[in-house]
């Protein structure tokens, strides 16, 4: 009886030794990554894009699915940067589609970046394949509908755009590159930007937000556009703008004498990469 005993609770140990394996060699295994496109609206119907998550990190050979679940906001994928062009299959260029889900594997270890075909200034994102097989996503937040104060850049050298890492669209940090005084006279908000090589062939928006209180627009809340500009392409170098105000914004300028602006500066490249700017400016009459 006591050599029974024994060889049960051998038994008994091994079982428990190849239980406690498995899950070990599962949690091993790459795992797959999904990037979705996302469509809101904000509080003045105006509409919003981006790929939720913007950024994964996958191993080498992982498949990463791309999908547009909507019927009506048509989306495409493009890679704009990266150490080799990934093999993919069921995504659509450069005019979209609606509805798709496609899929692509990455061979080479690095850093892809990609945007979207249709909305190549909002949608933007990267995938990072390292050699360790282990996969990692980076949560994507909803923009803020009124136009956050939001700021993304990277510094490199030109030789590691060969490498898979994008190049700054700004000559030098923010606070030198972007010339904008605080207080300005007239009706008409005035800047430069010293722009990079990296952003030529590119495209500058800036847009004019104010409080809808002091515009008293009533039935309104948050913020509203009072002005916009759109210039491409850029070419490298200082890149000067002067964005006017609307009817409605100069008539609460001349009434109160001053009117705050929120001044949002959106940067981009044509390889995808793209800077996001907030400052507040005050119109004097």
């Amino acid at each position: 009886m006591g050599l029974r005993r024994y060889a049960f609770l051998l038994l008994c140990a091994l079982l428990g030794g190849a239980v406690a394996v498995l899950p070990a060699v599962a949690g091993s295994e790459t795992a797959p990554a999904t990037i979705t496109a996302i469509n809101t609206e904000g509080i003045y119907k105006e509409q919003h894009h981006y790929w939720s998550p913007a950024t994964v990190s996958v191993g080498s050979g992982t498949v990463v699915t791309f999908s547009n679940p909507s019927a009506s906001v048509p989306h495409g994928l493009e890679w704009t940067v990266g150490p080799a062009t990934p093999s993919c299959s069921g995504v659509p260029g450069a005019t979209g589609a609606v509805s798709w889900r496609g899929e692509c594997v990455f061979a080479q270890p690095g850093t892809y970046y990609f945007r979207c075909t249709v909305h190549p200034a909002e949608m933007t994102g990267s995938v990072t394949v390292s050699s360790t097989g282990t996969t990692t996503t980076t949560t994507t937040s909803t923009p803020a509908s009124g136009g956050g104060s939001t700021q993304t850049s990277t510094q490199t050298t030109p030789e590691g755009l060969a490498q898979g890492v994008p190049p700054s669209v700004l000559a030098g940090p923010a606070s030198r590159a972007l010339r904008l005084a605080g207080n300005q006279r007239g009706r008409s908000i005035r800047g430069t930007l010293e722009a990079s090589a990296a952003a030529s062939g590119g495209r500058l928006e800036v847009d004019l937000l104010a409080r809808a209180a002091s515009l008293a627009a009533a039935g309104h809340a948050g913020q509203i556009r009072v002005g916009r500009l759109v210039r491409s392409p850029l070419s490298a170098g200082r890149v000067a703008f002067a964005v006017t105000v609307s009817a409605r914004a100069a008539h609460a300028l001349r009434v109160r004498r001053r009117l705050a602006l929120s001044v949002r500066i959106l940067l981009s490249a044509p390889h995808g990469v793209s800077l996001q700017l907030s400052r507040t400016v005050v119109l004097h009459a």
